[in-house]
């Protein structure tokens, strides 16, 4: 992975005026998914904790029994995963650390406990070894127009060497390195022949699928550290530790990235 920091597009929904205050113009998605997040790299141990709030509409017809999201840093946990099976030995765990990311906490709204309702589940190849798609039976099951509310605290290892994501030395692109939701296709949407969750595993050749999204994002880095990312930042402030916490909103966008690097 090369050393450079990419300019990624800003939120397309806001205007930053001269007077620095953002207008939020007509919404480009039906904002069907949303995240909020506080993020905190610790270079030490290559890892970003996190914990997060989101929501998924259900603007189906149906009646949905469970949510699937997508944990898509455990391709890199071992050389049993889909994607590494399928690269053809071109991920070479000989010369990187192994990536994963750990629930530590799955709850409802109303503080109900999720995690004894989670299971990871392999829908493409049967791969019990594969722990990148995860589904969760809900207590009660979403009925149209319902929201479902989840808040999940989770710990992210960053592998190293590795494309599309990870770190090399003093430098992190992280990606796909939160609990992300699969995108829940009805019957006549692209082609569904019923209501189900397009969650797939993370393949070596495919794309990553999901709803455009808002995100809220607070990412604490070491001061030094210059972070870039695909929002708008709305703050960046030194705290206590020598850190400091960059706040940054984006809209309408399929996934948020960002990187950190003290160069």
């Amino acid at each position: 992975m090369k050393k450079f920091l990419i300019i990624l597009s800003v939120c397309m929904t806001c205007v930053n005026t001269a007077n620095g205050q953002i207008i939020n113009k007509t919404p480009l998605s039906i904002r069907q998914t949303g995240y909020k997040i506080d993020a905190k790299l610790d270079p030490s141990l290559k890892t970003v904790s996190g914990n997060m709030e989101a929501f998924w509409v259900n603007k189906s017809t149906d009646i949905v029994p469970d949510i699937q999201l997508h944990l898509y840093m455990n391709a890199f946990k071992s050389k049993n995963s889909t994607l590494y099976r399928e690269s053809g030995g071109r991920l070479d765990y000989k010369d990187s650390d192994n990536g994963w990311i750990d629930i530590k906490s799955f709850t409802c709204r109303d503080g109900t406990d999720l995690i004894p309702r989670m299971q990871f589940i392999s829908p493409d190849d049967g791969n019990l070894s594969d722990q990148t798609v995860l589904k969760v039976m809900l207590p009660e099951p979403a009925l149209p127009g319902d929201t479902v509310f989840i808040k999940v605290s989770f710990e992210t290892k960053l592998p190293s060497k590795i494309m599309r994501t990870g770190y090399t030395d003093d430098y992190y692109f992280v990606g796909q390195w939160f609990p992300k939701f699969g995108v829940y296709e009805y019957a006549g949407m692209r082609y569904a022949t019923k209501g189900g969750w397009n969650c797939h595993q993370f393949h070596a050749h495919s794309e990553f699928y999901s709803n455009h999204s808002v995100y809220d994002v607070k990412i604490t880095v070491p001061k030094e550290y210059i972070v870039g990312t695909g929002g708008l930042t709305l703050e960046e402030k030194e705290i206590d530790g020598g850190k400091k916490t960059v706040t940054t909103r984006a809209e309408d966008i399929v996934d948020f990235a960002w990187t950190a690097w003290p160069g």
